[in-house]
């Protein structure tokens, strides 16, 4: 029987073409439009990165017609977006309520169960995922992430590998078992050099792949090659990326003008009740920051709650609700003691599920920056600021494929100018919060390392656990890139690796000498 006209049209467009009425941001009243429009426009606003307007608006539009489902992904994008992972695993679960075969949403589920550190739920969540969907490679890619974390390598492997022969082109499953392939032959090489040849590949997979390569080589012991490839993923990446190094720059030295060691010496005001208190652990990337969460997560009153952007999100409500519209630090002396105090008080109450021990951790690498907001606002956290000898830092961050928020490991002197002023303000921190961090560098770690646990437990307070030097046996699961890495003990093997390089690294090196960072 022939269908009528228009009959094809689904459900969900019928449910867009409603009418809504809806709050936007710097106009008042309600305006009118229809479901569609306004969905078009948050969308709009998320391709801008105004991802908490994004979530206004989707909550108002799901308030007044539930059945949106362009809605509901907009708002798990925007939750993620947001780090406001309890508020995507509340929104996920009541969308599967009615719709629990959504393999989207699934997704975004399992998304949200991962990093709030459920790795067992989030496996069982992207099983349920395959099961209705057993060739969709996002689910056997987040399934093998999930299986790394957790330490079990070869069924992560397996689901790489899967995710590899269903997708060829599609470079995220190669650079995340890259790490885990040792052993990887000849023929599988040549596959890997011709499907990054190819142009159907996008530019952002040919990176991918390219590092993937350059750690195979790595492993065959190939260093030519080896850079090579890395050098080529580099410059493909660099060139995808909306990055304006000298703004990024001037933030960072601009931070003691606005921290002031004036307004760090003011008085905070009373916290009126005892929760867990957080362990600031920062740093550059690859600086050690993960084997120092690994060491002391290992302690039994510690949780580990890895990379987290609690401090992030309650700092931008204070703001918000304030109304400043100012980049970080320019704001900071628009601050009472009483909003330090709510940043505080907000940022507890987002890590709560982290509060089952005395103490937990809190690994956001970018914290190294808001030394001075912790203080204000957490007055009784502790700050571990590590830091790594230039050339060996800078060697790992550039033969690492980092997500987009590490915009500066890409380029060799854009590195070298990121470790000086990190440098800068390692020495700020050092002279205006002497007894508030505990400053270690990641050489003195290595060899002496009994006794630098020994002195970063008394640092924080804790007593003596002899577990904590068996860091490798703990079960965690480990969100970052040096996963792997930390279930080993501690080795001298990274200790001036990048002198294999010292040729191709000059850019770098002489950077660093101009600078005054090395000798």
């Amino acid at each position: 029987m022939a269908s009528k006209k228009g009959s094809s049209k689904s459900p969900v467009d019928k449910h867009e073409r409603k009418d809504v009425a809806i709050s936007l941001p710097g106009r008042s009243g309600n305006n009118k439009m229809p479901a569609a429009q306004a969905l078009n426009f948050a969308t709009q606003l998320g391709n801008g990165g105004k991802w908490p307007v994004v979530i206004v608006l989707c909550r108002q539009l799901l308030t007044q017609i539930p059945q949106l489902t362009r809605a509901w992904h907009l708002l798990f994008k925007g939750l993620v977006e947001a780090g406001d992972y309890s508020g995507l695993l509340t929104a996920t679960e009541q969308y599967l309520s009615s719709k629990p075969r959504d393999l989207t949403t699934l997704l975004f589920q399992t998304t949200a169960l991962r990093l709030l550190g459920q790795h067992d739920k989030a496996l069982q969540a992207i099983d349920k995922a395959l099961r209705l969907a057993p060739a969709n490679t996002s689910a056997l890619n987040q399934r093998g992430v999930i299986l790394k974390e957790m330490g079990n390598m070869t069924e992560a492997l397996d689901s790489f590998n899967r995710c590899v022969r269903l997708s060829p082109l599609d470079g995220y499953a190669y650079w995340n078992r890259s790490d885990l392939l040792r052993d990887i032959d000849t023929e599988e090489l040549e596959s890997m050099e011709a499907v990054v040849s190819k142009p159907a590949v996008t530019a952002h997979n040919k990176a991918r792949i390219h590092y993937a390569l350059a750690r195979a080589y790595e492993f065959q012991g190939d260093t030519q090659k080896q850079f090579s490839h890395i050098e080529q993923g580099a410059k493909l990446k660099r060139g995808l990326l909306e990055y304006h190094h000298a703004d990024e720059i001037q933030q960072t030295r601009d931070i003691p003008k606005h921290f002031s060691q004036e307004l760090l010496t003011q008085t905070p005001l009373p916290r009126e009740t005892k929760n867990a208190s957080p362990i600031f652990i920062c740093g550059l990337p690859r600086s050690g920051t993960t084997l120092v969460e690994q060491i002391i997560s290992t302690h039994s009153m510690v949780t580990a709650g890895d990379e987290l952007v609690a401090l992030q999100r309650a700092t931008s409500a204070v703001l918000r609700q304030k109304k400043i519209d100012k980049p970080f630090p320019l704001w900071a002396n628009d601050l009472s003691p009483a909003d330090w105090k709510t940043i505080g008080d907000n940022y507890q109450s987002m890590t709560s599920e982290l509060h089952g021990t005395p103490f937990f951790t809190d690994k956001n690498l970018q914290n190294y920056k808001a030394l001075g907001l912790i203080h204000l606002a957490c007055p009784d956290a502790k700050i571990i600021f590590c830091r790594r000898a230039p050339m060996d830092n800078l060697w790992g961050c550039y033969r690492q494929y980092f997500a987009d928020g590490l915009r500066f490991t890409y380029d060799q002197e854009e590195l070298a100018d990121t470790y000086q002023a990190a440098s800068e303000l390692y020495r700020y921190w050092q002279s205006a919060l002497p007894d508030k961090v505990f400053f270690l560098e990641y050489e003195t770690l290595i060899s002496d390392y009994e006794a630098t646990v020994k002195a970063l437990l008394h640092f924080l307070d804790l007593p003596w656990e002899e577990n904590c030097l068996h860091f490798y046996n703990n079960p965690r699961a480990v969100r970052t890139t040096s996963a792997a890495q930390v279930r080993s003990p501690i080795n001298t093997s990274r200790i001036d690796q990048w002198k294999k390089f010292e040729q191709q690294l000059q850019p770098m090196y002489q950077r660093l000498r101009e600078l005054g960072e090395i000798e």
